[in-house]
Order: C-alpha cells, then structure tokens, then sequence
C-alpha cells in the first residue's frame, strides 16, 4: 500500500513538474535550408507549428570534424502570435565551441524573428498563448538512412 501511494506521489510529481516546463515539441532537422522563410499559410495545429518553425530556421554550417549539434530553446508567443518575452537557448546536446555556440545563438535569433509574427489561427492563437515551448531541434543532415 505504501509502495503504491509513494509510486502515485512520484507520477504525480513528474507531471506537474512535465507541465511547470511547458510543452516539448521535437522537430529533426533533415536537410540545409537556404531559404528560410516566414509561413504564410496559417496555423492550425502543433504539426504546422512545429514545420513553421522548421522552415524559418536557417541552421549554421557544420564543423567538419565535430558534428551536428542538436539544441533546446524556449520560447512563448502571444495569442496574436508575437513574441511573449524573449527566447532563450537552454542546452547544447554536446559540448560547443565558443564560435559554435554564437553561430547557433544568432540561428535560432533569425528564424524567431524571422517567424514572429506567426500566423496562428483564432483557436490556435488561444491555445498556444503564453505557453512555454521548449524545442529541440535535432540536427540530422549528417544522419545515415538505414
């Protein structure tokens, strides 16, 4: 009996702290984008964020030698799809150069502002307003195909 209430405690615990974080959306970034470029059609749904935010996100060169770099950042938009506070890197899923870490920092400073205003629909504009995104972009134009 103990066991379990403990066991509940703990799930309990983790969603709210899963919720505290706001929502994590994964986007794999499969190929270089030279033109990135703001959507015009509007969103609806996660997916459509989700690709909105792969198209705006031009992703720097990658070192020969050191690899891909997958990245977290957060993120908040208004109801009218503006920009709520500013977004902020949060991890690197490896270590980076001083050099790597400005050339991401700026990357991911143009495709937000290059998104911004995003055009959210009514329903979605309401969904999403205020919430906390955090965005992983995996970097995967290095990646073998099996």
């Amino acid at each position: 009996m103990r066991r379990a209430a403990l066991a509940a405690f703990a799930l309990a615990l983790a969603a709210n702290t899963a919720l505290a974080q706001g929502m994590i959306l994964t986007i794999e970034i499969n190929r270089s984008n030279s033109n990135p470029h703001r959507p015009t059609a509007k969103i609806d749904n996660l997916q459509q964020f989700m690709a909105a935010l792969a198209e705006c996100w031009a992703p720097p060169p990658i070192d020969s030698g050191r690899g891909a770099v997958d990245l977290t950042f957060q993120v908040s938009f208004k109801r009218s799809g503006e920009l709520f506070g500013k977004p902020r890197i949060v991890n690197f899923a490896r270590a980076v150069t001083d050099e790597e870490r400005q050339r991401y920092y700026t990357s991911v400073a143009e495709a937000i502002d290059r998104c911004a205003p995003m055009p959210f629909t009514e329903t979605m504009g309401g969904a999403v307003a205020g919430r906390t995104f955090r965005v992983n972009f995996l970097d995967r134009r290095n990646s073998r195909k099996a």
